[in-house]
């Protein structure tokens, strides 16, 4: 038996050579005496040939073969040879392959809930193409094994493999210890009422929002610097194309010497390198998805631009726009936020210090020269939070404070609480959400496209 090929390393050098593939029936021709076939493997194609009266072709195989039903997983064994003309409907388009033999491993029903012809196609060309008709993305969520199998699912979900990857890659290389934590606890870990709650043998109990509370005592516990990969639930009732109700949080913590800059210069750096490499390795998928949605190119600081709050409320107000002086911003304020920002500073990435207290999470550290803002910073990408963070409160007295002051039940984080009795380090860090990072990067409408089976408040299934 021939060893098993992939589609994507077969090429002009692999001439006259036999090989073995498998992938999926992507489409046919059948032009009376030649079929053509089109064998999809994720990503690449590659067309294959069988001529009806070829010397050992059975009658029997060209018409099977001509009737199987499109998206059957199929392995094919042939002669690669050169193509005389560019086969153009295929990223293989200097090759083909002559059919020799061939085995269908799993047949496909016939009628498809959606085709991936017809999610296949751009925007663009949905509007002007006659045959196939837009699909509204709701159904191809409600079909997403399918829609999974097209290029733009195939390259997006290529590149947050690679963002995610090379975040690990970074933090571990800056001495970060990776900690998994618990997602089921007894009480809300960032405060609110926005929590799933779950009975716990008969206690209650609700899904993490965060794993902000355990990260800190962990440090407590004398690792200096922790990062963790893993779900976060938040029970919001936004139904917008940015907000998930279960998403995947990278979140890191770190002890610092001086000041919480020291940990918003370590993102910065994280973000640039991270949005370098991923243009660079993943250069083909991101051209693949800037096929579909109409990007603007990323613009990139040569240095960290850092706007405290005030100032960021006086750029608002300079164009127009009012606002309380310690009102939160609201989606719109952060687009007109970033416009502003663009034009004045020319990046698309952007750091906010300072926000108010008022609009803070009670672990937060208050700036003790003014308690009307706190050691409090957001990332900012395309006019969008991408990831948020602040200097956390490391004294017990004030802490315990804090939560009172706020309204929180002590006794619903005793243990949190009481891990500060025995002593903490000064330490910030930063929660972000990996699927509105992608988004954002990425320039993608809704940030269900970067989410393999999304969550929201109005889908629970696949």
């Amino acid at each position: 038996m021939y060893p098993l090929s992939e589609i994507k390393n077969l090429s002009t050098l692999h001439s006259q050579k036999v090989v073995r593939v498998r992938g999926r029936v992507f489409s046919k021709k059948d032009c009376g005496r030649v079929l053509f076939l089109i064998l999809r493997d994720g990503m690449d194609t590659l067309q294959a040939v069988l001529a009806k009266n070829k010397e050992g072709t059975p009658l029997d195989d060209y018409n099977t073969l001509r009737k199987i039903e499109n998206e059957s997983f199929i392995e094919l064994i042939g002669q690669v040879y050169c193509a005389e003309k560019a086969v153009l409907a295929c990223s293989k388009q200097s090759i083909e392959l002559a059919i020799t033999g061939y085995t269908i491993l799993s047949r496909s029903v016939l009628d498809l809930p959606i085709t991936l012809k017809e999610s296949a196609l751009t925007e663009g060309k949905k509007i002007d193409h006659q045959t196939f008709s837009s699909v509204h993305y709701v159904k191809r969520l409600d079909n997403r094994v399918l829609d999974l199998r097209t290029d733009l699912a195939q390259a997006i979900f290529r590149v947050n493999d690679g963002m995610l990857f090379y975040i690990q890659q970074y933090v571990r290389g800056h001495g970060f210890v990776e900690i998994k934590t618990p997602k089921l606890i007894g009480g809300a870990s960032e405060g609110g009422a926005d929590v799933f709650k779950v009975d716990y043998f008969g206690k209650p109990a609700c899904l993490a929002q965060s794993p902000q509370l355990y990260k800190q005592m962990a440090l407590i516990g004398d690792f200096k610097r922790v990062f963790e990969v893993g779900p976060v639930f938040r029970a919001e009732n936004s139904d917008t194309n940015r907000h998930l109700t279960e998403f995947i949080g990278v979140d890191l913590e770190m002890v610092i010497d001086q000041s919480y800059m020291e940990v918003v210069h370590l993102v910065y750096q994280l973000l640039i390198d991270l949005f370098d490499a991923l243009n660079q390795k993943y250069s083909r998928e991101i051209s693949i998805i800037q096929s579909f949605f109409e990007v603007p190119a990323l613009t990139l600081p040569s240095e960290l631009v850092v706007i405290p709050f005030p100032d960021a409320v006086g750029l608002l107000k300079a164009h127009g726009k009012e606002r309380g002086e310690l009102e939160d911003f609201s989606t719109e304020d952060e687009k007109l936020l970033g416009a502003i920002v663009k034009e004045k500073y020319h990046t698309d990435l952007y750091v906010i210090t300072r926000y108010p207290s008022c609009v803070r999470p009670f672990y937060t550290m208050v700036d003790p020269h003014d308690d009307r803002y706190t050691h409090a910073y957001d990332f900012m990408l395309r006019g969008a939070e991408i990831l948020s963070g602040a200097q956390r409160i490391h004294d017990y007295a004030r802490l315990s404070e804090r939560v009172v002051e706020l309204g929180i039940d002590p006794s619903s984080i005793y243990h949190y609480l009481n891990a500060f009795k025995y002593g903490a380090p000064p330490h910030a860090g930063v929660g972000m959400g990996l699927e509105r990072m992608l988004k954002y990067f990425l320039g993608l409408p809704d940030v269900r496209y970067s989410n393999l089976f999304p969550r929201d408040p109005n889908r629970l299934h696949p």
